[in-house]
């Protein structure tokens, strides 16, 4: 559990946000960015001594995750990340919270790293005084997230890793396979 001092922190909003291409550390100019939803893969349950069938999680395995970017306009950037291979962004998100014990409010301070392919790039619409509206649609291999500086969750598909905060739920798993 976190320590707060007594205080009653309620969270609230995104305060502002950034977003930057690890290569280069680029800043890319977007509008709104739709983060992947984490799903445990599951298969059913069912046979003498239950009564009916129960969907069981399989430990540390989760279906695809998209991230989409919403970007206002048409831009150079949208475009290269169309290059074949994994691209590697991170989100950098200012969050408020609110002190329901005194005047003040804090500032806490999400960092999300991914890694994946592109896998749309939609170009979007023109029209007069309009965004363009071009999304980029990335299927996430990796997610990494810290909050105030504190790793909260871990999950690399591709190197069988799944931790959170800090707790390695595969270790066990890649032990039995042989992997460490």
């Amino acid at each position: 559990m976190p320590q707060t001092n007594g205080a009653n922190y309620i969270p609230d909003r995104t305060i502002n946000f950034n977003v930057t291409a690890d290569e280069g550390n680029v800043f890319l100019g977007v509008g709104t960015v739709d983060l992947p939803e984490i799903q445990k893969m599951t298969d059913t349950l069912s046979g003498s001594g239950i009564a009916g069938e129960v969907e069981t999680p399989i430990p540390g395995h989760f279906q695809s995750m998209e991230s989409t970017i919403n970007w206002n306009s048409i831009t150079s950037e949208a475009i290269t990340l169309l290059q074949d291979g994994q691209v590697s962004l991170t989100f950098r998100i200012a969050q408020n919270e609110i002190n329901a014990s005194a005047n003040d409010n804090k500032v806490k301070a999400v960092r999300i790293h991914l890694r994946g392919m592109v896998k749309t790039s939609a170009l979007g619409s023109a029209e007069v005084n309009g965004k363009t509206e071009q999304t980029t649609v990335i299927e996430t291999t990796y997610l990494r997230i810290f909050i105030d500086d504190k790793e909260s969750l871990e999950i690399d598909k591709f190197n069988m890793i799944f931790k959170i905060n800090g707790n390695d739920q595969l270790g066990g798993v890649r032990k039995a396979l042989g992997l460490g």
